[in-house]
């Protein structure tokens, strides 16, 4: 199992999607629920991107909303995942 840490623009950007939407409030949590158990779950369709502001990452996928995220180890025994971006694949909150 992996904890999950979002950086503070992930953080700042997860709020304003969530805010008033309790829908997708709801699926972001399945997908961190996903990530911390498999991060590579079919299910997620996590592959490699290169993100405009993060360089080559991990992309996974819940609808249309993407989280971008990498590894990140603290110490031999714990392993974490940060979340840097998260948004859609195209148009204003595009991650791409």
């Amino acid at each position: 199992m992996f904890a999950i840490r979002f950086l503070d623009y992930a953080e700042k950007k997860a709020r304003k999607l969530v805010k008033n939407n309790s829908q997708l409030q709801e699926k972001i949590g399945s997908c961190l629920i996903k990530l911390k158990h498999n991060p590579f779950d079919t299910s997620l369709k996590t592959h490699k991107v290169r993100s405009k502001l993060f360089g080559i990452k991990y992309s996974s996928s819940i609808t249309d909303i993407r989280f971008i995220w990498d590894f990140d180890e603290v110490s031999q025994e714990i392993q974490v995942i940060e979340i840097y971006d998260i948004g859609g694949h195209s148009g204003q909150n595009s991650v791409y």
